[in-house]
C-alpha cells in the first residue's frame, strides 16, 4: 500500500514537472516569436504565485534576491521596475491583509517610537500637500508609490523581523545575488577596458545607471562588514572578506564620486557613533549648511558661480572629471546647480506647502536662471532636482523638510543610543550597520533623488525599522534588569 502511494506521488510529481517544463518552452517560444521577452517570465510568475500563497515569506525574501536584477521597463509613458515593484505591491497587500486579520492582537508599541512618529506625520503632511498640489495627479501617484516603500519595509518589518537571524538571512541573500550582479558588471567592464565612459553603459540593463549601481554597493557594505564581524569560522570570514573587497573594487570602478566618498564618510561616521558624537556632528552640519546657504543668497552671491557654457562639458576621463568638478566645468555637477538654483527660486514663491510631491519636473523650467544653463538642460530624461532635501523643500515646503530632517536625525540618534545600550556584540554590529547605511543614503541624497528608487528606498526603511525593533528590545531588557 505504501509502495503504491509512493509510486503514485512520484508519478504525479513527474507529471507536474514535465507540464511546467512544457509551459516554459511554450511561453519562451511565443516570447521569441512576438519579441516580447516578458512573456517568458509568466511561468516563473505562476510558480512564484503558488509559493507565495503557500508562504508569504517567500515573497519577502524573494524581493531581496530579485532586487539586484530589477530592470526598468516602460509601458508607454509609465515606467516600472520589474519584478521588484509588483513584488512591493504584493508585500503591501499582504501586510495590510495580515494587519486586518490580527488587528485586535497587534501591539502598537512600535508606532510610538520617535522614528515612527516622525515618519507617520511626514506621510500625513505629504498627503496634505498633495491636496493643494500644482500637479495633483502626479502628487497622488507619488504618495501611493511612497506607501509601497514604507508599508512593506518599515511597518511590515515589525512583523517579519523576530530576531537577528532574519536580518542575517537578508544579508546572505543580498551578498549572494548582488555579488553575481557585480561580477557580471565587472566582467563586461573588464572587456571594455575599465574605461570611465564604459562605466555608464556596462551596468545596463541590470542597473538604471552607474549611480544606482554604486549606491546599492555602498549601502550594503556596512551590513557585509557587520556579518563578517559576527562570523566565527575562519573560512567563512575569509569568504566575506573577499565579498567586501569585491564590492569596494566595484565601487571604485563605478567611477561615482559620491559613492567612493561615502565609504570614507561611513568609516568616519563609525567613530562618531562609537564615541557618542552624533549630536555634535548633526548640529555642526546644520550650522555649516545654514551659513553656506545664507552666504549664497545674500546679494545673489550664487550668481558668481555661474559656469562658462562653452567649457562646461561631459568628460571621458575620471581624472578630468575630478579636475573639472573643482573648476565647476563638469556638466553633471553644473546641471545639478542649474536645477538647484531653479528650486531655490521656487521656494521663494511657495515656502510653506510647496508645489506638491513629485511636481518639481513639471514646473521648474519657469524658474531657471539662464546663466547656469548647460548643454543638457533640456533634460530629455525628465530627471529631478538631484538633491532630496531641496526637492522635499520645493515640493512639500519648509514643514515637509523639517519633518524629513526630523526623521533622519531620529534614526541616527536612536541608532547611536541603541548601539550603546546593547550588550551583545552581534546585535550591536547590525545596529551600527543600519545606522551607517542610513548615513550613506543621506549623503548620497545630497546630490541625488534616491529614496523612491527601488535599489535604495527599501534599505532606508528597513534600517529604520531594525533600529526601532532593537530599541524596544533594549528597553525591555533594561526594565527586566531593573526589576
Amino acid at each position: 500500500m505504501l509502495a503504491n502511494n509512493f509510486i503514485e506521488k512520484s508519478t504525479l510529481q513527474k507529471n507536474i514537472f514535465f507540464a511546467f517544463a512544457a509551459l516554459i518552452v511554450l511561453f519562451t517560444s511565443i516570447s521569441l516569436l512576438k519579441e516580447n521577452y516578458l512573456l517568458a517570465a509568466i511561468p516563473i510568475g505562476v510558480l512564484a504565485l503558488i509559493a507565495i500563497i503557500k508562504d508569504y515569506r517567500f515573497l519577502y525574501y524573494g524581493f531581496w534576491a530579485a532586487l539586484p536584477f530589477s530592470i526598468e521597463f516602460y509601458f508607454g509613458s509609465i515606467g516600472m521596475d520589474l519584478p521588484t515593484e509588483p513584488m512591493m505591491l504584493g508585500l503591501t497587500a499582504i501586510a495590510i491583509s495580515i494587519f486586518l486579520q490580527k488587528i485586535g492582537k497587534i501591539s502598537f508599541q512600535y508606532l510610538y517610537h520617535p522614528i515612527s512618529l516622525f515618519l507617520i506625520i511626514h506621510l500625513i503632511w505629504m498627503f496634505f500637500t498633495s491636496l493643494f498640489s500644482q500637479s495633483q495627479v502626479v502628487s497622488y501617484k507619488f504618495f501611493l508609490a511612497k506607501m509601497w516603500y514604507v508599508i512593506p519595509f518599515f511597518f511590515f518589518s515589525f512583523h517579519m523581523i523576530k530576531d537577528i537571524s532574519i536580518i542575517e538571512k537578508i544579508i546572505k541573500i543580498m551578498a549572494i545575488f548582488l555579488s553575481v550582479a557585480v561580477l557580471i558588471v565587472l566582467t563586461r567592464h573588464a572587456i571594455d577596458g575599465f574605461t570611465f565612459k564604459g562605466s555608464h553603459h556596462v551596468v545596463r540593463p541590470i542597473f538604471r545607471n552607474h549611480v544606482s549601481y554604486s549606491s546599492i554597493l555602498v549601502i550594503v557594505l556596512p551590513f557585509l562588514w557587520a556579518f563578517r564581524s559576527n562570523i566565527k569560522k575562519l573560512k567563512y570570514k575569509r569568504l566575506m572578506s573577499a565579498v567586501i573587497c569585491l564590492f569596494v573594487v566595484a565601487t571604485y570602478f563605478s567611477f561615482t564620486r559620491a559613492a567612493q566618498g561615502c565609504i570614507i564618510i561611513a568609516i568616519g561616521a563609525y567613530f562618531i557613533i562609537k564615541f557618542r558624537l552624533s549630536k555634535i556632528a548633526i548640529l555642526s552640519a546644520c550650522i555649516l549648511i545654514t551659513l553656506l546657504s545664507s552666504y549664497l543668497v545674500t546679494n545673489n552671491k550664487y550668481l558668481d558661480f555661474a559656469p562658462n557654457f562653452e567649457k562646461t562639458i561631459a568628460h571621458t576621463s575620471f581624472d578630468n572629471i575630478l579636475e573639472a568638478t573643482m573648476k565647476m566645468e563638469d556638466i553633471s555637477t553644473m546641471e545639478r546647480v542649474y536645477r538647484w538654483v531653479a528650486g531655490s527660486q521656487m521656494i521663494k514663491e511657495k515656502p510653506i506647502i510647496g508645489y506638491g510631491p513629485g511636481s518639481f519636473y513639471n514646473h521648474y523650467t519657469k524658474y531657471t536662471v539662464s546663466s547656469f544653463e548647460t548643454y543638457v538642460s533640456d533634460n530629455p530624461e525628465k530627471s529631478g532636482i538631484h538633491n532630496y532635501y531641496l526637492m522635499t523643500f520645493v515640493e512639500q515646503g519648509f514643514i515637509g523638510l523639517l519633518l524629513f530632517l526630523g526623521l533622519i536625525f531620529s534614526i541616527i540618534l536612536s541608532g547611536e543610543k541603541v548601539y550603546h545600550n546593547l550588550n551583545e556584540n552581534r546585535a550591536k554590529n547590525y545596529i551600527m550597520a543600519a545606522t551607517l547605511s542610513v548615513i550613506v543614503i543621506c549623503t548620497l541624497c545630497l546630490i541625488n533623488d534616491l529614496i523612491e528608487i527601488d535599489k535604495v528606498g527599501p534599505f532606508f526603511y528597513l534600517c529604520a525599522a531594525i533600529i526601532v525593533i532593537f530599541d524596544f528590545q533594549t528597553r525591555k531588557s533594561i526594565a527586566h534588569d531593573a526589576n
